[in-house]
């Protein structure tokens, strides 16, 4: 083991030189990052991380003003505001908002001063990425990184011993080190047997069933992102628009922290397919932009601060999360910055609400306990749960259930969030946490989507279909208003306490997401906790969004 911290022996100073070393050492005091502490539970520590290990880390650095920003967020969703879809810029943000210049070089400097490489400043300040080793991790912020195995799931990972310390000055621009540990790895659907398949969806069914057939909105000139942490070929995109007669509009790759696995795509690439094709059922025309980053917490804040700075896109799909215990509340609430500064510049994301039920974090920590996944948990995020279509032989609209396939398939994500308060637009569901999800869309093996993926037709499920789903019907209202429409949470939630209910969505009140013998919640009239407000009727809900 190697020792950390040199202890000086008690010899006694002269009182003018203690006073002298007193001014000194009381000149920029330490400051712990509360939160910023790795998750350790059930987990046994095997020694010190290598000293020369490099690491890839990063700084999310604090906003101003966040009272008033957080009454933006709510004016430019009221439609009595004078601020109503009066979205800013990114430019406009970061001024009103954002670190300034000198609070960023302040941190780089800091950086540069404890050996770190490769460090870059995202374009709206508010991440720094860097590489270092993991001594000048552990010297620059106060804190031993070890190695871990978690005694339950048996996976073997690195982390900080204790919160990180930094010099005051610097913490008071700073608000969390992200990526000290690789506790927590992205992950995506991973269906655990073969679809028993009923009727696969095709884009004629979804276009149908969920009632855009009849609009005339199409997703021409909408741009639409991707989070991904894996690549795919272009070959299979096309493959699948010719199957289905669809014209779409451009496919481009976003690389984020060096990062593009198109060239050899991992066993994500399913994933990936999945997103776009589905997207694509809906809303061929849009533009594809399809962010790759390292499957890290540090890539993931890159990535959606990238999002946010590059400001390309209006709707976001994201179908890779983790557990909240897994993510960490640090990684987590620096996550949620950059999507806060999404929605105020008018980005919509939807995200995948997981697919264990209310166990998200049985597959990253073996813990059956409630809990839901981020970053369908944040409040600038639309969570989607998951439901079973049933259509008739027109393909209409026939029904949905909560969908709930068991242990061989899996289960909606849904439940009640331990990091995030709730917002004010879930007032009327009782709860001081953010309750999870806010809609649902087709996501079971019965009604399971058809793709292309690795050159080979075949039938996948799980939110990660439902969350593109959204995503699509997004773009095309999008097209519809002409622009941008941002965190459409407020909207959904107002439509949904009020007379136009069911206009608008397809209320599911069957089912439940009770899974890995852990009791989950029921669907119901109205809202819950397994199909939110429930899926889209897309010609009715078109008309309800203004």
């Amino acid at each position: 083991m190697r020792l950390r911290k040199l202890v000086a022996a008690a010899v006694p100073l002269p009182a003018l030189l203690c006073l002298s070393v007193a001014g000194v050492a009381n000149a920029d005091p330490l400051v712990a990052l509360s939160g910023n502490a790795a998750p350790l539970a059930a987990s046994a520590r095997s020694g010190d991380v290598a000293a020369e290990q490099q690491i890839p880390a990063a700084l999310s650095l604090k906003l101003h003003n966040q009272q008033a920003l957080a009454r933006f967020l709510s004016d430019v969703q009221d439609p009595a505001s004078p601020q109503y879809h009066r979205f800013l810029s990114p430019e406009q943000f970061t001024a009103a908002f954002g670190p300034t210049q000198a609070e960023a070089e302040q941190a780089v400097n800091f950086l540069k001063r404890s050996g770190a490489q490769g460090i870059q400043v995202s374009g709206n300040r508010q991440a720094i990425t860097f590489s270092a080793t993991a001594g000048q991790l552990e010297s620059a912020f106060h804190t031993r990184l070890g190695n871990y195995t978690d005694t339950v799931t048996g996976r073997k990972f690195y982390a900080n011993d204790s919160a990180p310390e930094l010099p005051a000055s610097v913490s008071s621009v700073v608000d969390s080190v992200v990526g000290l540990d690789n506790h927590a790895v992205k992950h995506h659907a991973k269906p655990a047997a073969a679809p028993r398949t009923v009727k696969p969806v095709t884009p004629t069914i979804l276009k149908t069933a969920y009632g855009t057939s009849g609009m005339t909105a199409t997703g021409a000139g909408v741009n639409v992102g991707f989070v991904e942490f894996d690549g795919y070929k272009k070959s299979d995109i096309t493959a699948y628009d010719t199957k289905y007669g669809l014209k779409s509009g451009s496919v481009n790759t976003v690389s984020v922290s060096g990062a593009n696995y198109d060239s050899s795509p991992g066993d994500g690439q399913t994933e990936v397919d999945l997103d776009i094709e589905v997207v694509h059922a809906l809303a061929a025309p849009a533009n594809d932009y399809v962010y790759e980053a390292p499957n890290s917490n540090a890539g993931e804040l890159a990535m959606y601060q990238k999002i946010a700075s590059d400001k390309k896109v209006s709707v976001v799909s994201i179908s890779w999360g983790s557990c909240e215990a897994a993510e960490g509340s640090a990684a987590a609430n620096s996550v949620d910055k950059a999507l806060a500064t999404g929605t105020a510049e008018g980005i919509s994301y939807f995200a995948a609400a997981g697919d264990d039920g209310t166990t998200d974090c049985a597959r990253q920590t073996g813990s059956k306990s409630q809990a839901v996944d981020f970053p369908a948990s944040s409040p600038n995020v639309s969570g989607v749960g998951g439901t079973q279509l049933t259509v008739n032989s027109s393909n209409g609209y026939s029904s949905e259930t909560t969908w709930n396939d068991g242990a061989s398939g899996g289960a909606g994500g849904g439940g009640i969030s331990t990091i995030f308060a709730a917002p004010s637009w879930q007032s009327k569901q009782s709860t001081t946490k953010r309750k999870v999800p806010d809609v649902a869309g087709d996501a079971a093996q019965g009604s399971a989507y058809t793709i292309i993926s690795g050159g080979q037709t075949g039938n996948v499920w799980g939110t990660s279909g439902a969350a593109p789903l959204w995503a699509g019907f997004a773009a095309l209202q999008n097209e519809v208003h002409k622009g941008g429409l941002g965190n459409l949470n407020a909207k959904f939630y107002s439509i949904g306490n009020g007379s136009s209910y069911g206009s608008g969505f397809h209320d599911v009140t069957t089912g439940n997401n009770t899974f890995n013998g852990t009791t989950g919640f029921s669907a119901g009239k109205g809202y819950d906790q397994t199909t939110g407000w429930g899926s889209f009727n897309g010609s009715g809900l078109s008309k309800l969004i203004g």
